[in-house]
Order: structure tokens, then sequence, then C-alpha cells
């Protein structure tokens, strides 16, 4: 069962731009991750954009789990997808418990309603998974951009929602917390959840996910499996750089070398 359908859709910021996204067409399936790849300014976080609902197509349809996001109150939509931006930052200083409480509001009768246990106890587990259990009473402004692109990995796993889209989820990040991220994004997915993350790191989708979209200048170029789009001449014509490709029988993905 397809979870997200783009269906020859189109975007641009403004009449007087370019279309940033470009006759693209994807099907996520239940339970798949896909890696969103590209050069800088490609589309993928404009279309994960589109995705969360946040960007109204100029044309084309967009499904989420067989709903339109045009049509759906927030709330509603807000228990189907979570999305971990890049750019997320808090209008005021809160603590970080504060943060990821807001992942609960989809939850709650008015957003100054009493938290419930089943709330507290969603917040700190997804503290937990991301290690950020020792500075949930801090405030977020004095953490890191690494620790801050924890805290909002646990506010959007606090949400508990099917489907999760994620731009960028390893960026920031010291290589210690880039492994337990990855192994955390492996299990959710092990778990049923249905993932869509952009990454510049091909290597990193590699490793962990089943389908890649390969994008360039607002369209999907190659879509499919990694064997099935992984090959020096489609790295190279979205890239524009030489690249190469080692198969090491130790590890269960190629390895882009670049």
């Amino acid at each position: 069962m397809a979870e997200i359908v783009l269906k020859d859709v189109f975007f641009r910021y403004s009449p007087k731009n370019n279309f940033a996204i470009s006759g693209v067409t994807l099907k996520v399936d239940k339970g798949d991750f896909v890696a969103l790849l590209g050069p800088n300014g490609c589309g993928k976080t404009t279309l994960l954009r589109i995705m969360a609902g946040l960007l109204p197509v100029s044309s084309g349809l967009v499904r989420i789990d067989g709903k339109d996001p045009a049509k759906m109150k927030r709330k509603q939509f807000s228990k189907i997808i979570g999305f971990v931006t890049q750019d997320f930052a808090p209008v005021y200083n809160y603590t970080v418990a504060q943060i990821v409480l807001t992942g609960r509001l989809p939850y709650s009768r008015g957003f100054f309603s009493t938290w419930s246990k089943d709330d507290i106890d969603a917040v700190r587990n997804a503290l937990d998974k991301v290690d950020g259990i020792k500075f949930m009473n801090s405030f977020f402004y004095n953490l890191s951009t690494g620790e801050q692109k924890r805290v909002a990995i646990a506010r959007i796993l606090s949400q508990n929602t099917p489907i999760l889209l994620l731009d960028e989820p390893t960026a920031h990040l010291d290589p210690g917390h880039v492994i337990k991220i990855k192994n955390l994004l492996k299990s959710l997915n092990e778990e049923g959840k249905t993932l869509v993350a952009a990454f510049h790191d091909i290597n990193t989708a590699l490793e962990l996910c089943n389908k890649l979209a390969l994008m360039k200048e607002g369209k999907i170029l190659f879509c499919g499996t990694p064997e099935q789009v992984m090959n020096i001449e489609n790295l190279e014509a979205v890239y524009d750089v030489q690249l190469s490709i080692i198969n090491d029988p130790k590890i269960k993905h190629p390895i882009v070398i670049y």
C-alpha cells in the first residue's frame, strides 16, 4: 500500500520564479525508507515540504495515506506525518522538555491542556532514544547545533506518526551520534514506520535505505532500489563530477568515493 503518492507535481515559489519542482512522480510504499539524493538546490527540501503539506503545489496530485493534505485539518494531518526540518528554530528559548512536548499537541485538547502521564512518558522515551535525557531541562539555545538536531528528532518521535520526513537527519552530529541516529532510523523502519529523508552523504543513504531517488534541477532523474540506480553513469549525470564505486564483501552495500 502506498503511503505517499506524488504524480506529475510542479511547484514554484512565485510566478516570477522557475519551477523548483518540475514534473515529479514518486510512490512511497508502507515500510519504505526512501533517500532523496542530489546536489545543493536540486529540490530535496522543497519536495519534503510538499509531502509535509507545507507548500501547495502549482499542479499535480499529492496524496498522503490516501488523503489530500490540502483538505485535511493540520491537527489530523500531524497524527499521520512528522517532519524534522534542517532549520528548526523555536521562537522562544524553551527548555528541551517543553520543546519535545510540543510534539504531543496533535493529541491534546488545546495548547494549554494539562499534559498527561502518557505525554511525559513519550517525551522521556523520545529523548532517551536520541541520548538527550541529560539535557532535558536545559534551554534549547544553550545547546550545540548537534544537540539541537537531536532535540528536533526527539520532538517528532514524541509525535508518534507512522510516516517520518527528515531533512539531513545526521547533519552537524559527531561520529558517535551519527551512528546512534542511523541505528535509531534503522530501528524505526524495522518497527514498520515509513521514512523519507534527504541526504548529502550518499553512503549513509546506501546503508539505510531500500529506495533511492536521485534528483537534479527539480526533477527525479533516477528512482529505484540501490541495485537499480547506483552506478557511475547515474551518479555522474546527477552530480557532474567523477566518482568511484567500491564493492567490499565485508560491507553489505557499495561505497561511493568522491
